[in-house]
């Protein structure tokens, strides 16, 4: 069942090339962090919360801070985030980009990021480790049409190196 959605919605083949990962749609080229402000989004439906934890490299932590504007309806999703806070949080927000219904919340934990939310992501403290996606909230979905943790993570995964063309390390 997974399969089938996940084929409907990256449609032409299960893994693409290297190459179409991050070329197939980049995030906002002009440098600037998406905000969203124009999106008419809805929040997730049926929610479902559990841990994660996946190591982050700074190059792909601000790709998640920057965000992903569709360009076309066939682009189907667009990202945005809040933060980071005082502690460095972050909260990527993942929206189909038809419906405006949120799918996905992703809490990311940058520590490089700390004390950088009046700053702006430049602050950045050489030599600290790393972000971590922290947590993942997604939506479960109804009826006969149910999304696991599994899937939501792989589904999740898919999206980040797909549509905003991060690498992501290996869970530790």
């Amino acid at each position: 069942m997974f399969r089938s959605i996940l084929n409907s919605i990256f449609p032409g083949s299960q893994t693409p090339p290297e190459s179409t990962i991050a070329n197939s749609a980049s995030p906002d080229e002009s440098g600037q962090r998406v905000t969203g402000s124009t999106w008419e989004v809805h929040p997730i439906s049926h929610p479902a919360t559990a841990p994660w934890h996946l190591n982050l490299s700074d190059t792909d932590t601000d790709k998640l801070l920057h965000g992903y504007q569709p360009a076309a309806m066939e682009d189907r999703w667009m990202c945005r985030s809040d933060g980071p806070d005082e502690q460095g949080n972050i909260v990527v927000h993942v929206y189909r980009s038809w419906t405006g219904n949120e799918q996905f919340q992703m809490k990311v934990t940058a520590s490089s990021l700390r004390g950088t939310a009046l700053r702006g992501s430049e602050g950045k403290n050489s030599g600290e480790k790393d972000a971590e996606i922290t947590e993942i909230t997604w939506d479960t979905g109804s009826g006969d049409t149910q999304m696991s943790e599994e899937d939501a993570k792989s589904l999740a995964t898919t999206i980040c190196k797909r549509v905003l063309g991060c690498e992501l390390e290996k869970n530790s």
